[in-house]
């Protein structure tokens, strides 16, 4: 800081004075003073802007995660069994993701994606489909464990871009066989045991879907109240109910409540119903029967779909323009449809078919 003075200046005027034979007087002389008062100039000092970081979330749930390093976990997909000999199934609740997929017979079987989930015990687990190269190509090279498929399907599976922890390459270390079913029924593992195999892979999953702020009510064009939705493969039917007191979604399967090992019944945050188109990518024998098509989902492109969530069900729009992509949900207003935090199954629903939906 600087300060400017100016000096102050007296002049002095004095007068002649004058003189006599007997007496002398002194006659004081008028004083004149001028003063300039001191001038302060101060310089602000600079203003100071705080950029406060986000808590980090888990990509695939978009639930809070304790560390940065934590959201960064890889991703890993695991197949696994869906007929009525593998059921009960092992460790499916825990998974973040689970698509839904149909193969021959028109039976279904499923993939469970983890990244925040882990399961001490998982299964059974199944062979891999080409419809799995979709689902594994936008999880930025995931772990993927199987239990191999035929050498077409086994050749395009490991020329993706995936981290190979199929059953086929790895020892009973990985998998392994139990009851209370029958083979090929009882193929089992373990998360930590395939996350094993990779233990320096850092390449986290981006997010698959947009999420609004957890607890919050479910918006979005069109949305409609509902409780009950209903929806079919040829030779497989699926429920999905609204618990409003869990704030969830409960899974039913051909007629009856779908539970897991331990009795508890599937449940999910979030149900994304997509209509996709299936060809046929070869045909399978054995076992004495006809050869069956193979059906392979394509899952890039344009399509139908449904959400449910937060006992809201909205029709939207779902778009893939290539398969390293994220599919992108919208809305008839052309907003992404924003889901409640927390795990999603995802229903890959042949083309034709239309789900039910109950106020």
């Amino acid at each position: 800081m600087k300060r400017r003075s100016t000096a102050v200046v007296v002049g002095v005027a004095v007068a002649a004075l004058a003189a006599g034979c007997g007496s002398s007087h002194k006659k004081a002389a008028p004083t004149t003073t001028t003063t300039t008062t001191l001038a302060t100039t101060t310089t602000a000092a600079p203003a100071t802007t705080t950029t406060i970081k986000p808590p980090p979330v888990y990509p695939l749930t978009g639930l809070a995660a304790p560390s940065a390093a934590a959201a960064q976990h890889p991703a890993l997909v695991v197949k696994i069994d869906n007929v009525v000999g593998a059921l009960p199934q092992t460790g499916l609740g825990n998974a973040d993701v689970v698509y839904e997929e149909m193969v021959e017979g028109g039976v279904t079987r499923l993939a469970a994606v983890f990244q925040q989930g882990g399961a001490p015990v998982l299964g059974p687990v199944r062979s891999g489909r080409t419809t799995d190269i979709a689902i594994v190509s936008d999880l930025n090279h995931p772990l993927f464990g199987f239990s191999g498929a035929n050498p077409i399907f086994l050749a395009e599976i490991r020329a993706a871009p995936i981290v190979d922890v199929d059953a086929e390459r790895e020892s009973s270390t990985q998998y392994f066989r139990m009851g209370p079913h029958y083979a090929p029924h009882n193929l089992y593992t373990a998360t930590a045991a395939l996350y094993a195999l990779d233990p320096g892979a850092k390449n986290a999953p981006p997010a698959l879907f947009s999420f609004r702020t957890l607890g919050s009510p479910a918006t979005g064009a069109g949305a409609q109240t509902v409780t009950h939705a209903a929806l079919s493969f040829p030779a497989a039917s699926v429920t999905w109910d609204w618990s409003a007191k869990g704030g969830v979604w409960l899974r039913g399967q051909n007629g009856a409540a779908d539970v897991d090992s331990t009795g508890a019944q599937l449940a999910a945050g979030n149900v994304v119903i997509e209509q996709v188109p299936y060809t046929t990518d070869g045909y399978a024998t054995g076992e004495g029967l006809p050869p069956a098509p193979i059906p392979k989902g394509q899952l890039v492109g344009t399509g139908t779909a449904w959400i449910l969530t937060g006992g809201k069900m909205i029709s939207a729009t779902w778009s893939r323009p290539a398969i390293s992509d994220v599919t992108t949900y919208t809305d008839s207003a052309h907003h992404p449809v924003a889901l409640e935090p927390g795990n999603t199954w995802v229903e890959l629903l042949p083309t034709g078919t239309t789900p039910a939906f109950t106020p």
